[in-house]
Protein backbone atom coordinates (compact mmCIF):
# COMPACT_ATOMS: atom_id res chain seq x y z
CA UNK A 1 0.00 0.00 0.00
CA UNK A 2 1.51 3.16 -0.75
CA UNK A 3 1.01 5.75 2.08
CA UNK A 4 1.93 8.28 -0.05
CA UNK A 5 -0.34 8.10 -2.19
CA UNK A 6 -2.86 8.24 -0.20
CA UNK A 7 -2.38 10.47 1.91
CA UNK A 8 -1.15 13.05 -0.97
CA UNK A 9 -4.60 14.56 -0.81
CA UNK A 10 -3.85 16.18 2.85
CA UNK A 11 -0.94 18.27 1.24
CA UNK A 12 -1.98 19.02 -2.45
CA UNK A 13 -0.42 19.10 -5.94
CA UNK A 14 2.35 21.69 -5.26
CA UNK A 15 1.52 23.47 -8.14
CA UNK A 16 1.67 27.12 -8.49
CA UNK A 17 -1.58 27.94 -9.68
CA UNK A 18 -2.89 26.53 -6.89
CA UNK A 19 -4.15 27.94 -3.43
CA UNK A 20 -3.46 25.01 -1.32
CA UNK A 21 -4.06 24.85 2.63
CA UNK A 22 -2.47 23.39 5.88
CA UNK A 23 -3.23 20.02 7.29
CA UNK A 24 -4.18 21.28 10.49
CA UNK A 25 -6.35 24.04 8.66
CA UNK A 26 -8.07 21.46 6.87
CA UNK A 27 -8.93 19.44 9.93
CA UNK A 28 -10.00 21.81 12.08
CA UNK A 29 -12.31 24.03 9.79
CA UNK A 30 -14.35 21.27 8.87
CA UNK A 31 -16.33 21.18 12.45
CA UNK A 32 -19.08 23.40 11.44
CA UNK A 33 -20.36 20.57 9.30
CA UNK A 34 -20.69 18.97 12.69
CA UNK A 35 -22.19 21.86 14.81
CA UNK A 36 -24.64 21.95 11.87
CA UNK A 37 -25.35 18.25 12.08
CA UNK A 38 -25.85 18.43 15.68
CA UNK A 39 -28.49 21.52 15.47
CA UNK A 40 -29.82 19.56 12.77
CA UNK A 41 -30.76 16.22 14.41
CA UNK A 42 -32.09 18.64 17.38
CA UNK A 43 -33.92 20.12 14.60
CA UNK A 44 -35.67 16.73 13.94
CA UNK A 45 -36.72 16.48 17.29
CA UNK A 46 -39.09 19.61 17.14
CA UNK A 47 -42.27 17.38 15.99
CA UNK A 48 -41.90 15.77 19.31
CA UNK A 49 -41.41 19.02 20.79
CA UNK A 50 -44.72 20.36 19.13
CA UNK A 51 -46.56 17.71 20.09
CA UNK A 52 -45.21 16.88 23.40
CA UNK A 53 -44.50 20.24 24.76
CA UNK A 54 -47.44 22.52 22.78
CA UNK A 55 -49.96 19.64 22.21
CA UNK A 56 -49.93 20.42 18.32
CA UNK A 57 -51.85 17.61 16.43
CA UNK A 58 -49.20 15.32 14.30
CA UNK A 59 -50.95 16.32 10.75
CA UNK A 60 -50.53 20.06 11.91
CA UNK A 61 -47.00 19.86 12.94
CA UNK A 62 -46.51 18.53 9.34
CA UNK A 63 -48.02 21.77 7.91
CA UNK A 64 -45.54 23.86 10.17
CA UNK A 65 -42.65 22.05 9.50
CA UNK A 66 -43.40 22.67 5.77
CA UNK A 67 -43.64 25.86 6.01
CA UNK A 68 -40.53 26.57 8.23
CA UNK A 69 -38.55 25.13 5.46
CA UNK A 70 -40.36 27.19 2.79
CA UNK A 71 -39.23 30.12 5.35
CA UNK A 72 -35.44 28.62 5.40
CA UNK A 73 -35.33 28.66 1.52
CA UNK A 74 -36.41 32.65 1.13
CA UNK A 75 -33.92 33.91 4.10
CA UNK A 76 -30.88 31.69 2.05
CA UNK A 77 -30.79 34.10 -0.54
CA UNK A 78 -31.14 37.47 1.84
CA UNK A 79 -28.74 36.23 4.08
CA UNK A 80 -26.15 35.15 1.26
CA UNK A 81 -26.22 38.73 -0.39
CA UNK A 82 -25.17 40.53 2.91
CA UNK A 83 -22.91 37.15 3.55
CA UNK A 84 -21.53 38.21 -0.69
CA UNK A 85 -21.43 42.06 0.16
CA UNK A 86 -19.66 42.56 3.32
CA UNK A 87 -16.09 42.98 3.52
CA UNK A 88 -13.85 40.70 6.18
CA UNK A 89 -13.46 41.84 9.07
CA UNK A 90 -9.89 42.39 10.42
CA UNK A 91 -10.55 40.90 14.10
CA UNK A 92 -13.08 38.75 13.38
CA UNK A 93 -12.91 37.86 9.22
CA UNK A 94 -15.95 37.08 7.63
CA UNK A 95 -16.66 33.29 8.16
CA UNK A 96 -16.09 33.25 11.35
CA UNK A 97 -18.62 35.85 12.47
CA UNK A 98 -21.32 34.13 10.90
CA UNK A 99 -20.44 30.50 12.31
CA UNK A 100 -20.50 32.11 16.13
CA UNK A 101 -23.85 34.56 15.30
CA UNK A 102 -25.45 31.66 14.16
CA UNK A 103 -24.88 29.23 16.70
CA UNK A 104 -25.83 31.87 19.39
CA UNK A 105 -29.46 32.70 17.43
CA UNK A 106 -29.66 28.24 17.30
CA UNK A 107 -28.99 28.02 21.01
CA UNK A 108 -31.09 30.55 22.19
CA UNK A 109 -34.18 29.65 20.11
CA UNK A 110 -33.64 25.52 20.52
CA UNK A 111 -33.06 26.43 24.24
CA UNK A 112 -36.84 28.53 24.01
CA UNK A 113 -38.43 25.51 21.98
CA UNK A 114 -37.58 23.12 24.64
CA UNK A 115 -36.68 24.21 27.92
CA UNK A 116 -38.31 27.78 28.51
CA UNK A 117 -41.66 27.59 26.57
CA UNK A 118 -43.12 24.30 27.07
CA UNK A 119 -42.81 24.38 30.96
CA UNK A 120 -44.83 28.39 30.25
CA UNK A 121 -47.66 26.72 28.26
CA UNK A 122 -48.33 24.41 30.34
CA UNK A 123 -48.36 26.28 33.41
CA UNK A 124 -50.79 29.00 31.45
CA UNK A 125 -53.07 26.62 30.10
CA UNK A 126 -51.93 26.76 26.74
CA UNK A 127 -51.57 23.72 24.98
CA UNK A 128 -52.65 23.23 21.58
CA UNK A 129 -54.21 26.98 21.37
CA UNK A 130 -53.45 29.01 18.84
CA UNK A 131 -51.49 31.66 21.36
CA UNK A 132 -49.13 28.11 21.96
CA UNK A 133 -48.94 27.50 18.20
CA UNK A 134 -47.96 31.35 17.28
CA UNK A 135 -45.41 31.13 19.77
CA UNK A 136 -43.58 27.83 18.72
CA UNK A 137 -44.24 29.59 15.34
CA UNK A 138 -42.36 32.66 15.99
CA UNK A 139 -38.84 30.55 18.14
CA UNK A 140 -39.00 28.13 15.26
CA UNK A 141 -38.02 31.53 13.06
CA UNK A 142 -35.40 32.20 14.82
CA UNK A 143 -34.19 29.44 14.63
CA UNK A 144 -34.04 29.01 11.10
CA UNK A 145 -32.59 32.32 10.57
CA UNK A 146 -29.25 31.02 12.99
CA UNK A 147 -29.16 27.82 10.96
CA UNK A 148 -29.26 29.59 7.72
CA UNK A 149 -26.28 32.39 8.87
CA UNK A 150 -24.43 29.11 9.78
CA UNK A 151 -25.04 27.56 6.65
CA UNK A 152 -23.85 30.13 4.69
CA UNK A 153 -21.16 31.66 6.38
CA UNK A 154 -20.16 28.07 6.73
CA UNK A 155 -20.69 25.57 3.99
CA UNK A 156 -20.83 27.43 1.47
CA UNK A 157 -17.66 29.27 1.84
CA UNK A 158 -14.90 26.64 4.04
CA UNK A 159 -14.52 24.22 1.00
CA UNK A 160 -13.88 26.71 -1.71
CA UNK A 161 -12.05 29.31 0.70
CA UNK A 162 -9.23 26.78 1.99
CA UNK A 163 -8.18 24.99 -1.10
CA UNK A 164 -8.95 25.20 -4.83
CA UNK A 165 -6.42 22.23 -5.73
CA UNK A 166 -8.08 19.60 -7.00
CA UNK A 167 -6.13 16.84 -4.93
CA UNK A 168 -7.10 18.90 -1.71
CA UNK A 169 -10.44 19.23 -2.35
CA UNK A 170 -11.58 15.78 -2.12
CA UNK A 171 -9.53 15.65 1.32
CA UNK A 172 -11.45 18.86 2.85
CA UNK A 173 -14.50 17.38 2.01
CA UNK A 174 -13.85 13.75 2.93
CA UNK A 175 -12.95 15.68 6.83
CA UNK A 176 -16.23 17.72 6.30
CA UNK A 177 -18.09 14.41 5.56
CA UNK A 178 -16.45 12.95 8.86
CA UNK A 179 -18.15 16.22 10.72
CA UNK A 180 -21.51 15.21 9.42
CA UNK A 181 -21.43 11.79 10.43
CA UNK A 182 -19.86 12.25 13.51
CA UNK A 183 -22.21 14.83 14.73
CA UNK A 184 -25.45 12.58 14.60
CA UNK A 185 -23.54 9.64 15.79
CA UNK A 186 -22.11 11.23 18.76
CA UNK A 187 -25.59 12.80 19.33
CA UNK A 188 -28.01 10.06 18.54
CA UNK A 189 -25.64 7.87 21.02
CA UNK A 190 -25.63 10.14 23.68
CA UNK A 191 -29.67 10.05 23.65
CA UNK A 192 -30.02 6.48 23.01
CA UNK A 193 -27.42 5.49 26.29
CA UNK A 194 -27.27 8.09 28.49
CA UNK A 195 -30.56 10.51 28.00
CA UNK A 196 -33.62 8.35 27.05
CA UNK A 197 -33.02 5.56 29.63
CA UNK A 198 -33.56 8.35 32.43
CA UNK A 199 -37.02 8.54 30.64
CA UNK A 200 -38.36 5.22 30.17
CA UNK A 201 -36.97 5.59 26.75
CA UNK A 202 -39.50 8.26 25.20
CA UNK A 203 -39.47 11.72 23.28
CA UNK A 204 -40.70 14.22 25.93
CA UNK A 205 -40.39 17.79 27.01
CA UNK A 206 -38.41 16.20 30.44
CA UNK A 207 -36.04 14.30 27.65
CA UNK A 208 -35.85 17.06 24.98
CA UNK A 209 -35.10 19.18 27.81
CA UNK A 210 -32.10 17.53 28.98
CA UNK A 211 -30.65 17.12 25.51
CA UNK A 212 -31.60 20.54 24.37
CA UNK A 213 -28.39 21.71 26.41
CA UNK A 214 -25.96 19.00 25.36
CA UNK A 215 -26.65 19.79 21.61
CA UNK A 216 -26.05 23.33 22.39
CA UNK A 217 -22.49 22.88 24.04
CA UNK A 218 -21.77 20.00 21.97
CA UNK A 219 -22.40 22.41 18.53
CA UNK A 220 -20.15 25.01 19.93
CA UNK A 221 -17.39 22.95 20.32
CA UNK A 222 -17.39 21.86 16.80
CA UNK A 223 -17.71 26.14 16.20
CA UNK A 224 -15.04 26.67 18.26
CA UNK A 225 -12.57 23.93 16.30
CA UNK A 226 -13.41 25.82 12.91
CA UNK A 227 -12.97 29.54 14.39
CA UNK A 228 -9.16 28.27 15.14
CA UNK A 229 -8.85 26.28 11.72
CA UNK A 230 -10.00 29.75 9.96
CA UNK A 231 -7.80 31.83 11.71
CA UNK A 232 -5.18 32.20 8.87
CA UNK A 233 -7.28 32.50 6.03
CA UNK A 234 -10.45 34.25 7.45
CA UNK A 235 -8.51 37.73 6.88
CA UNK A 236 -8.86 40.73 4.50
CA UNK A 237 -5.33 39.55 3.08
CA UNK A 238 -6.57 36.00 1.79
CA UNK A 239 -10.13 35.96 2.00
CA UNK A 240 -11.11 39.69 1.29
CA UNK A 241 -8.45 39.14 -1.88
CA UNK A 242 -11.06 36.44 -3.16
CA UNK A 243 -14.10 38.69 -3.25
CA UNK A 244 -13.27 38.79 -7.19
CA UNK A 245 -10.58 38.00 -9.82
CA UNK A 246 -9.83 42.08 -9.60
CA UNK A 247 -10.01 42.06 -6.24
CA UNK A 248 -12.85 44.53 -5.68
CA UNK A 249 -16.01 43.76 -3.55
CA UNK A 250 -18.68 41.43 -5.36
CA UNK A 251 -21.58 43.19 -5.63
CA UNK A 252 -24.31 40.77 -5.17
CA UNK A 253 -28.58 41.28 -5.84
CA UNK A 254 -31.48 39.18 -7.25
CA UNK A 255 -29.76 39.89 -11.11
CA UNK A 256 -26.47 37.73 -10.19
CA UNK A 257 -29.25 35.47 -8.33
CA UNK A 258 -31.48 34.94 -11.56
CA UNK A 259 -28.04 35.07 -13.81
CA UNK A 260 -26.91 32.05 -12.01
CA UNK A 261 -30.12 30.11 -12.50
CA UNK A 262 -30.12 31.08 -16.37
CA UNK A 263 -26.54 30.59 -17.17
CA UNK A 264 -24.72 27.92 -14.88
CA UNK A 265 -25.60 24.53 -16.42
CA UNK A 266 -23.26 22.77 -14.08
CA UNK A 267 -25.31 24.41 -11.05
CA UNK A 268 -28.32 23.32 -12.48
CA UNK A 269 -26.76 19.69 -12.53
CA UNK A 270 -25.88 19.90 -8.90
CA UNK A 271 -29.14 21.40 -8.25
CA UNK A 272 -30.58 18.15 -9.38
CA UNK A 273 -28.18 16.17 -7.86
CA UNK A 274 -28.33 17.79 -4.56
CA UNK A 275 -32.12 17.73 -4.28
CA UNK A 276 -33.36 14.67 -5.26
CA UNK A 277 -30.85 13.36 -2.55
CA UNK A 278 -32.23 15.49 -0.21
CA UNK A 279 -36.23 14.57 -0.46
CA UNK A 280 -35.21 10.96 0.12
CA UNK A 281 -32.29 11.60 2.93
CA UNK A 282 -35.12 14.20 4.74
CA UNK A 283 -37.72 11.57 4.46
CA UNK A 284 -36.16 8.25 5.79
CA UNK A 285 -33.97 10.37 8.30
CA UNK A 286 -36.77 12.03 9.85
CA UNK A 287 -37.48 10.76 13.73
CA UNK A 288 -40.56 9.28 13.24
CA UNK A 289 -39.75 7.22 10.63
CA UNK A 290 -36.19 5.93 12.71
CA UNK A 291 -38.68 5.26 15.84
CA UNK A 292 -40.91 3.17 13.32
CA UNK A 293 -37.49 1.38 12.21
CA UNK A 294 -35.19 1.43 14.99
CA UNK A 295 -38.01 1.48 17.98
CA UNK A 296 -40.74 -0.53 16.50
CA UNK A 297 -39.81 -2.87 13.89
CA UNK A 298 -36.25 -3.98 15.26
CA UNK A 299 -37.38 -2.97 18.96
CA UNK A 300 -34.33 -2.34 19.83
CA UNK A 301 -32.65 1.25 19.49
CA UNK A 302 -29.74 1.07 21.38
CA UNK A 303 -28.48 -2.08 19.47
CA UNK A 304 -29.72 -0.27 15.68
CA UNK A 305 -27.97 2.81 17.20
CA UNK A 306 -24.61 0.86 17.49
CA UNK A 307 -24.99 -0.85 14.33
CA UNK A 308 -25.55 2.23 12.71
CA UNK A 309 -22.55 3.38 14.59
CA UNK A 310 -20.47 0.69 13.48
CA UNK A 311 -21.44 1.22 9.70
CA UNK A 312 -20.69 4.91 9.74
CA UNK A 313 -17.19 4.44 11.79
CA UNK A 314 -15.91 1.43 9.32
CA UNK A 315 -17.56 3.46 6.18
CA UNK A 316 -14.79 6.03 6.61
CA UNK A 317 -12.11 4.24 5.63
CA UNK A 318 -14.02 3.25 2.33
CA UNK A 319 -14.72 7.28 2.07
CA UNK A 320 -11.02 7.75 2.07
CA UNK A 321 -10.45 5.47 -0.39
CA UNK A 322 -13.46 7.13 -2.44
CA UNK A 323 -12.13 10.24 -1.70
CA UNK A 324 -8.61 9.25 -3.78
CA UNK A 325 -11.00 8.03 -6.53
CA UNK A 326 -13.07 11.38 -6.58
CA UNK A 327 -9.12 12.95 -6.79
CA UNK A 328 -8.23 10.92 -9.79
CA UNK A 329 -11.70 10.40 -11.86
CA UNK A 330 -13.10 13.46 -10.70
CA UNK A 331 -16.36 14.37 -9.56
CA UNK A 332 -18.67 13.45 -12.83
CA UNK A 333 -17.20 9.97 -12.92
CA UNK A 334 -17.52 9.29 -9.03
CA UNK A 335 -21.33 10.75 -8.88
CA UNK A 336 -22.40 8.35 -11.59
CA UNK A 337 -20.21 5.47 -10.08
CA UNK A 338 -21.69 5.38 -6.31
CA UNK A 339 -25.46 6.08 -7.88
CA UNK A 340 -25.40 2.84 -10.00
CA UNK A 341 -23.65 1.09 -6.07
CA UNK A 342 -26.69 2.98 -4.22
CA UNK A 343 -29.28 1.85 -6.14
CA UNK A 344 -27.84 -2.04 -6.34
CA UNK A 345 -27.40 -1.92 -2.06
CA UNK A 346 -30.64 -0.37 -1.50
CA UNK A 347 -32.40 -2.97 -4.07
CA UNK A 348 -30.60 -5.68 -1.69
CA UNK A 349 -32.10 -4.39 1.95
CA UNK A 350 -35.17 -4.17 0.42
CA UNK A 351 -35.78 -7.49 -0.65
CA UNK A 352 -33.33 -8.82 2.82
CA UNK A 353 -35.75 -6.98 4.78
CA UNK A 354 -39.28 -7.82 2.05
CA UNK A 355 -37.99 -11.75 3.43
CA UNK A 356 -38.16 -10.66 7.15
CA UNK A 357 -41.41 -9.21 7.67
CA UNK A 358 -42.39 -6.90 10.41
CA UNK A 359 -42.93 -10.09 13.03
CA UNK A 360 -38.84 -11.17 12.01
CA UNK A 361 -37.09 -7.88 11.71
CA UNK A 362 -37.09 -7.63 15.53
CA UNK A 363 -33.98 -10.88 14.83
CA UNK A 364 -32.08 -8.05 13.41
CA UNK A 365 -31.78 -7.05 17.38
CA UNK A 366 -30.74 -10.38 19.05
CA UNK A 367 -27.47 -11.34 17.13
CA UNK A 368 -26.51 -14.36 14.60
CA UNK A 369 -26.61 -14.24 11.27
CA UNK A 370 -29.28 -12.14 10.69
CA UNK A 371 -28.09 -9.09 12.72
CA UNK A 372 -24.25 -9.81 10.44
CA UNK A 373 -25.73 -9.57 7.27
CA UNK A 374 -28.16 -6.92 7.95
CA UNK A 375 -24.61 -4.53 9.64
CA UNK A 376 -23.29 -5.81 6.07
CA UNK A 377 -26.22 -3.71 4.33
CA UNK A 378 -25.16 -0.75 6.58
CA UNK A 379 -21.71 -0.95 6.02
CA UNK A 380 -22.46 -0.52 2.19
CA UNK A 381 -24.70 2.26 2.87
CA UNK A 382 -23.05 4.02 5.28
CA UNK A 383 -19.51 3.72 2.69
CA UNK A 384 -21.61 4.65 -0.77
CA UNK A 385 -23.88 7.54 0.74
CA UNK A 386 -20.85 9.27 2.21
CA UNK A 387 -18.48 8.75 -1.11
CA UNK A 388 -21.49 10.59 -2.80
CA UNK A 389 -21.34 12.91 0.10
CA UNK A 390 -17.42 13.76 -0.69
CA UNK A 391 -18.72 14.40 -4.34
CA UNK A 392 -21.32 16.66 -3.73
CA UNK A 393 -19.17 18.68 -1.37
CA UNK A 394 -16.52 19.04 -4.16
CA UNK A 395 -19.32 19.59 -6.78
CA UNK A 396 -20.37 22.65 -4.92
CA UNK A 397 -16.55 24.42 -4.46
CA UNK A 398 -16.45 23.42 -8.49
CA UNK A 399 -19.08 25.22 -9.21
CA UNK A 400 -18.17 28.10 -7.59
CA UNK A 401 -14.99 28.09 -9.29
CA UNK A 402 -16.77 27.80 -12.79
CA UNK A 403 -18.69 30.83 -11.53
CA UNK A 404 -15.94 32.63 -10.58
CA UNK A 405 -14.12 31.87 -14.33
CA UNK A 406 -18.06 32.77 -15.95
CA UNK A 407 -18.25 35.83 -14.36
CA UNK A 408 -15.29 37.10 -12.37
CA UNK A 409 -17.22 37.11 -9.11
CA UNK A 410 -16.70 34.79 -6.25
CA UNK A 411 -19.93 34.00 -4.40
CA UNK A 412 -19.75 31.18 -1.98
CA UNK A 413 -22.43 32.37 -0.32
CA UNK A 414 -25.02 33.17 -3.56
CA UNK A 415 -23.90 29.83 -5.01
CA UNK A 416 -25.00 27.92 -2.02
CA UNK A 417 -28.25 30.19 -1.15
CA UNK A 418 -29.40 29.05 -4.41
CA UNK A 419 -28.96 25.90 -4.06
CA UNK A 420 -30.66 25.94 -0.36
CA UNK A 421 -33.09 27.76 -1.92
CA UNK A 422 -34.33 25.14 -4.25
CA UNK A 423 -33.20 22.38 -1.97
CA UNK A 424 -35.03 23.15 0.91
CA UNK A 425 -38.23 24.16 -0.51
CA UNK A 426 -38.03 20.98 -3.02
CA UNK A 427 -36.68 18.43 -0.13
CA UNK A 428 -39.15 19.75 2.57
CA UNK A 429 -41.13 17.87 1.33
CA UNK A 430 -39.49 14.63 2.61
CA UNK A 431 -40.54 16.46 5.86
CA UNK A 432 -44.48 16.38 4.84
CA UNK A 433 -44.20 12.95 2.88
CA UNK A 434 -43.15 11.15 6.38
CA UNK A 435 -45.64 13.44 8.29
CA UNK A 436 -48.59 12.28 6.13
CA UNK A 437 -47.15 8.69 5.87
CA UNK A 438 -47.56 8.08 9.63
CA UNK A 439 -50.44 10.03 10.13
CA UNK A 440 -51.87 7.73 7.45
CA UNK A 441 -51.36 4.62 9.26
CA UNK A 442 -52.90 5.33 12.42
CA UNK A 443 -50.83 8.43 14.30
CA UNK A 444 -53.24 11.26 13.95
CA UNK A 445 -52.53 12.87 18.16
CA UNK A 446 -49.90 10.86 19.38
CA UNK A 447 -46.15 10.51 18.05
CA UNK A 448 -45.22 6.87 17.43
CA UNK A 449 -42.75 5.67 20.59
CA UNK A 450 -40.69 2.94 21.07
CA UNK A 451 -42.47 -0.40 22.06
CA UNK A 452 -46.05 0.06 19.99
CA UNK A 453 -47.03 -3.02 17.86
CA UNK A 454 -44.98 -3.70 14.89
CA UNK A 455 -47.66 -4.02 12.02
CA UNK A 456 -47.24 -4.44 7.80
CA UNK A 457 -48.33 -0.88 7.64
CA UNK A 458 -45.36 0.00 9.41
CA UNK A 459 -43.20 -1.63 7.60
CA UNK A 460 -44.17 -0.60 4.06
CA UNK A 461 -43.85 3.17 5.14
CA UNK A 462 -40.27 2.31 6.23
CA UNK A 463 -39.09 0.17 3.48
CA UNK A 464 -40.63 2.83 0.99
CA UNK A 465 -39.12 6.14 2.52
CA UNK A 466 -36.02 4.10 3.76
CA UNK A 467 -35.40 1.97 1.00
CA UNK A 468 -37.43 2.98 -2.39
CA UNK A 469 -37.69 6.49 -2.78
CA UNK A 470 -33.95 7.19 -2.64
CA UNK A 471 -33.26 5.25 -5.41
CA UNK A 472 -35.37 7.62 -7.15
CA UNK A 473 -32.87 10.52 -6.65
CA UNK A 474 -29.98 8.33 -7.51
CA UNK A 475 -31.51 7.62 -11.08
CA UNK A 476 -31.62 11.37 -11.12
CA UNK A 477 -28.05 11.62 -10.12
CA UNK A 478 -27.46 9.53 -13.23
CA UNK A 479 -29.14 11.55 -15.57
CA UNK A 480 -27.69 14.64 -14.25
CA UNK A 481 -24.02 14.33 -15.09
CA UNK A 482 -24.78 13.08 -18.57
CA UNK A 483 -24.75 17.31 -18.39
CA UNK A 484 -22.30 17.95 -16.27
CA UNK A 485 -19.35 19.71 -17.87
CA UNK A 486 -16.54 19.73 -15.05
CA UNK A 487 -14.72 16.59 -15.35
CA UNK A 488 -11.36 16.18 -14.43
CA UNK A 489 -9.63 17.95 -16.98
CA UNK A 490 -11.89 20.78 -17.54
CA UNK A 491 -11.53 21.47 -13.74
CA UNK A 492 -7.93 22.10 -14.83
CA UNK A 493 -8.49 24.17 -17.34
CA UNK A 494 -10.73 26.69 -15.09
CA UNK A 495 -8.09 26.98 -12.52
CA UNK A 496 -5.71 27.85 -15.02
CA UNK A 497 -7.53 30.84 -16.46
CA UNK A 498 -8.51 31.95 -12.75
CA UNK A 499 -4.54 31.97 -11.91
CA UNK A 500 -3.94 33.52 -15.05
CA UNK A 501 -6.05 36.18 -15.01
CA UNK A 502 -5.55 36.88 -11.33
CA UNK A 503 -1.84 37.15 -12.33
CA UNK A 504 -2.74 40.05 -14.97
CA UNK A 505 -5.08 41.65 -12.45
CA UNK A 506 -1.83 41.78 -10.08
CA UNK A 507 0.65 42.67 -12.96
CA UNK A 508 -1.80 45.51 -14.01
CA UNK A 509 -1.90 46.78 -10.26
CA UNK A 510 1.18 46.92 -10.03
CA UNK A 511 2.02 49.26 -12.82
Amino acid sequence: MNLKKIFAGAFGSNDPKYRTAKLWEMIFSGGTSGAKMVFYILNMYASYAMNEGFGIAVAVTGIIIQGKTIFDGITDPVVAMIYDRLPVFKRVGKIRMFLLIGWALCSLSSIMMFNVLPHFVENNNLKGGAAGIAMFILVYAFFVVGYTIMSIGGASTISSALTNDPKQRPFVTFITTIYQRVGPMLMNTILAFTILPKYNNEYNVASLSEACFVFVIVAFFFVLLSCIGLRRIDTPEILGQMVALGGKQTKVGIKEIVNIFRENIPMRCYLVTGITDKIASNAATQTVILTLLNGILIANYKTSTMINNVGTIIGFVFTFVGGMYIAKKGVKVATRTMSYLNIFINAGIFIFLLILGPDRMAEIGKGGAIMMLYVAFMLGVSAASMILNVAEGMMRADVIDYELSRSGKYMPGTVGAVYSLTEKIIASFGATIAAVAVAAIGYKDKMPQMGDPATWSIFWVVAILTYGLPIIGWIANIIAMRFYELDYERMGEIQQEIADVKKAAKSGGAK
